[in-house]
């Protein structure tokens, strides 16, 4: 007995002293990310060309739908769809398309995006905290399930949040000529995923308590704008709509304010409609669909506000979405509505099997809760800005239908701070 307690105080004192040594810890950050590289080309080869399903299979076909046609999206066909759907993520496949003549190579350039986000994180962790908590960072970015496998599919998380992590980084460099370059790249964030309204006001946050020049104002916000306009134009010219970011907030509202909603997906969310909308176009049909969800909230309010508090801690449930969304949804649906389709012991197996996955990232938020109480006397500081994104992200999504793969823009902040929990941890001992 006394010898195994020699011997874990000795494997905790040589844990310990790595952690510490910056030398140290940035040699195992190295071979970390070096071997997280090696097992996503690995990945990608094993899995090149393997089709896909749900939303990126449904992405892929509208792609190689507008190119096959010598267009981009939308075409004027699109108009009756029931919404549109990531414009910008699709026409990236599209540009994909003339470039290779395939999309079998989305999942190399996800491998560089997801390379150029490691490398973010680290910058903003060690800016805004340390250089260690930037390798930490570095380490536990390697070690979630969902930033390994997320280069196999044709997501909108992986361009959407390379494109905002750069854009942050620009604005944190305090110069107005990379803040325009920032406000074009949220402007492109946005016409993949309309979410970037969260890092434009945690970006305004930072200017306020950093006392900016009132030109980085202008430079964030009128570049962005302008983007926005000629996208939405060129759309209007060729369709006739101005469209410049997806218009699924309608039927993505319906999904959680109905008398079966769980607060995830429902596949059938258009037999809540009487009115015959086939023949409507998309703006009709979302218009509709938020009178019907309007309607239902306003005569069971405290019954959405229940399914609202619920969805939290749907959405940070697990992190093995990226293997399989459709699995991924069950398990949310099930934990959120108490019930479900498949069997008992199925949903159980499922259920263990993501909480597996997800150990490392139970560990991660673990650290992430340390990490925020050991820094609330920061809160109104410059720091704040991480967490203003991952509040205002989080209290966002929840509005409308969740799944687990909705945190992944807001995991950089759970990481970070994760990793300032740890670093502080280390000095401590």
């Amino acid at each position: 007995m006394r010898f195994l307690l020699s011997l874990r105080k000795y494997i905790m004192n040589k844990f310990y002293f790595t952690l510490s040594d910056e030398k140290q810890l940035f040699k195992i950050a190295l071979g970390i990310s070096t071997l997280w590289i090696v097992a996503q080309i690995i990945l990608i080869s094993c899995f090149w060309g393997y089709p896909q399903q749900s939303d990126h299979g449904a992405y892929i076909a509208m792609a190689q739908r507008c190119f096959d046609n010598g267009q981009w999206y939308p075409m004027a066909e699109d108009i009756y769809s029931t919404y549109i759907h990531a414009p910008g993520f699709i026409n990236y496949l599209v540009l994909q398309l003339h470039v290779f003549g395939t999309l079998d190579f989305n999942a190399v350039l996800n491998l560089f995006l997801n390379i150029a986000m490691l490398f973010e994180v680290y910058y903003l962790g060690n800016k805004f905290f340390s250089k260690r908590t930037g390798l930490i960072s570095v380490i536990i970015f390697c070690f979630l399930y969902s930033n390994l496998l997320i280069v196999l599919g044709a997501y909108t998380e992986v361009p959407f949040m390379f494109l905002c992590l750069s854009a942050l980084c620009l604005v944190f460099s305090g110069k107005w000529k990379y803040i325009i370059l920032a406000s074009i790249l949220f402007a492109l964030a946005n016409w993949i995923r309309p979410l970037v309204i969260i890092f434009l006001f945690a970006s305004v946050v930072y200017f306020v308590i950093t006392k900016t020049k009132f030109y980085n104002y202008i430079a964030l916000i009128i570049p962005y704008i302008l983007i926005l306009f000629v996208i939405g134009t060129a759309t209007e010219k060729k369709i006739g709509y101005f469209i410049y970011q997806s218009s699924t907030s309608g039927i993505n509202l319906l999904m959680t304010a109905n008398d079966r909603a769980t607060g995830t997906y429902m596949h059938d969310v258009g037999n809540l409609i009487t009115e015959d909308i086939e023949l409507m176009t998309f703006a009709e049909k979302d218009s509709i669909m938020k009178v019907y969800a309007l309607k239902w909230i306003k005569e069971n309010p405290i019954k959405y506000a229940v399914l609202y508090f619920k969805k939290i801690p749907g959405l940070y449930i697990h992190d093995s979405w990226s293997y399989s969304s459709h699995w991924a949804n069950h398990a949310t649906s099930q934990f959120l509505s108490d019930a479900g389709g498949a069997s008992k012991d199925m949903f159980i197996k499922k259920f263990l099997k993501q909480a597996l996955q997800s150990i490392p990232y139970y560990l991660t938020l673990l650290f992430f809760f340390y990490g925020l109480w050991i820094s609330r006397k920061d809160f109104f500081t410059v720091k704040s800005v991480f967490l203003i994104i991952f509040a205002t992200g989080t209290l966002i999504t929840c509005i409308l239908n969740v799944t687990p793969r909705f945190h992944y823009p807001f995991m950089f902040v759970v990481i970070i701070y994760a990793a300032y929990g740890i670093n502080t941890l280390v000095e401590k001992k």
